[in-house]
């Protein structure tokens, strides 16, 4: 049986922090934190489907590298990433993988991602995978918003630095990326503002 991060992040997925944790206080800090990239992947003027990355901390990396690096060389094995993906990534889905979607303003279920993917580098692992949309979205006709949060904040997901979006694809280049704070959407008590993504087109 897998234990350490296997284990710890499969309670956060399932919402049992606050069950097997004192109450946290107003100020408290995640226990776990990641630097997110986003994609949005363009075929003519619609995009077609997502791609996230997320880069988790140190000492949580160090966890995921203690249980699922079978043979200690530092890296996943294709199928060390895949049992990654079976016994901890799949258990996401109750919170929807931490991904939050929006049509003109109205959330839309997260579809089920794809070629997911456990890499290491420099001592820091990085979770990638896509999300195929049930069917293309227009920029300039329907406004798609996607914030990365976890509602609870024992996961605490913010936009990388540097250049966290991507938008790629026959159809991008005359469309950019927006980033906004979302005060309405705050979440811990309100203490914790999300950061949306959406697409602008001329």
């Amino acid at each position: 049986m897998r234990t350490g991060a296997s284990i710890r992040l499969r309670a956060l997925a399932l919402g049992l922090v606050a069950a097997l944790l004192p109450a946290a206080p107003a100020a408290a800090h995640p226990d776990i934190t990641m630097d997110c990239h986003l994609l949005f992947n363009f075929e003519g003027s619609a995009i077609t489907g997502l791609g996230e990355s997320w880069t988790f901390d140190e000492t949580f990396s160090a966890q995921l590298l203690a249980d699922y690096d079978e043979n200690a060389d530092g890296t996943f094995s294709e199928a060390e990433s895949g049992a990654i993906r079976d016994e901890t990534f799949a258990r996401l889905s109750a919170i929807h993988y931490f991904t939050f979607l929006t049509v003109n303003g109205e959330s839309v279920p997260v579809p089920e991602p794809f070629g997911f993917k456990a890499a290491v580098a420099d001592g820091r692992v990085t979770f990638s995978f896509g999300l195929r949309l049930p069917q293309p979205l227009a920029p300039k006709t329907a406004r798609i918003g996607v914030e990365i949060k976890d509602p609870d904040y024992a996961v605490g997901a913010a936009l990388a630095a540097g250049e966290p979006i991507l938008l790629r694809g026959e159809g991008a280049e005359s469309c950019r990326a927006v980033i906004a704070s979302k005060p309405a959407d705050a979440y811990f008590d309100g203490l914790v503002i999300p950061q949306e993504v959406s697409v602008a087109c001329d």
